[in-house]
């Protein structure tokens, strides 16, 4: 008896846990559908049009095999080249200086200064504005006739740079106003690690003679290292695919200035017509941010504090 007991309970706690788990997959069957349909496929078709020679205006069965001519292709050809150069290049001075100015704010307004909800609040609204809207708001500002351009005039300056059209100060500009627009995450993120520093671990080592750099660099800097690690893969994944920014303040100009390895490749696709080039060159972009996040990762266990 006491054994046909044991069964049924088991029985119904098999049941109970079968409809949790439908239950759960239920909810999140909408995502994965959507997952599947709008990236899964896409990417999958993308693979196989890398391998082709299909255009864009025509169709899809007067496209052939053409087996690694495109990626071949792609490493001779000097703009794309250049561009992956820029792409690099953004990458290095994007990820820097998003990270220490988004721990640098961080730390300041944890430390304890007046209004710090208007100040969370003062950084993070360029993270949820609308980046057409910026790029038109940095375009007056600091266009030929704006009043950056102005004020530099009346100091004194017989030729005030433009900073979005300059052929060397275009792409440096673009970085600071993706850092800009982009900062309020870090920040954020950094403001709620840095709140769960032991203040009693601190204090310690203040009275035990620590400097403040000494307490920030042994002890605040480690206990916040999943953070910092976290935010480094973020930030490189999105200074090596950002679009948005670059097409809204310059469109890649003036020239190829600001021509990143994601304007070459909408360019390829929908103005030259080369899609299975384009496609060829978005793959060999997903290999390389998929190596730098594999290399982050394994390299994370010599300094990620859990």
């Amino acid at each position: 008896m006491k054994s046909n007991g044991n069964a049924k309970v088991k029985m119904k706690s098999s049941i109970a846990q079968k409809k949790e788990n439908l239950t759960g997959a239920l909810f999140i069957a909408p995502y994965l559908i959507g997952y599947i349909i709008f990236q899964g496929l896409p990417f999958l078709i993308a693979v196989i049009l890398g391998f082709t020679n299909v255009r864009y205006i025509s169709k899809l069965e007067d496209a052939s095999f053409v087996g690694l001519s495109n990626f071949v292709r792609m490493f001779s050809d000097v703009d794309t080249m250049k561009a992956l150069g820029r792409t690099g290049l953004y990458s290095l001075m994007y990820v820097p200086l998003i990270m220490v100015c988004g721990f640098f704010i961080a730390y300041m307004v944890n430390k304890g200064i007046h209004c710090k909800n208007l100040v969370r609040s003062m950084f993070f609204l360029p993270y949820v504005s609308n980046m057409v809207a910026v790029a038109v708001v940095f375009k007056l500002l600091l266009g030929p006739d704006g009043p950056v351009v102005y004020i530099l005039s009346a100091l004194g300056s017989e030729n005030p740079p433009y900073l979005l059209y300059g052929l060397n100060t275009a792409l440096p500009t673009v970085v600071c106003i993706a850092v800009w627009k982009g900062i309020g995450l870090n920040f954020i993120t950094y403001l709620a690690a840095l709140q769960n520093v032991s203040a009693d671990l601190l204090e310690a080592a203040q009275i035990d003679g620590a400097s403040k750099w000494q307490r920030i660099k042994n002890i605040v800097i480690p206990m916040i290292s999943p953070t910092t690690f976290f935010l480094m893969i973020s930030s490189v994944i999105t200074s090596l695919q950002n679009f948005t920014t670059i097409q809204a303040l310059t469109g890649g100009g003036p020239g190829q200035a600001t021509t990143v390895m994601s304007i070459n490749i909408i360019r390829t696709a929908f103005t030259n017509y080369q899609t299975g080039y384009a496609s060829a060159q978005a793959l060999v972009m997903f290999i390389i941010v998929l190596i730098i996040t594999l290399i982050q990762w394994r390299g994370q266990q010599k300094w990620v504090n859990y």
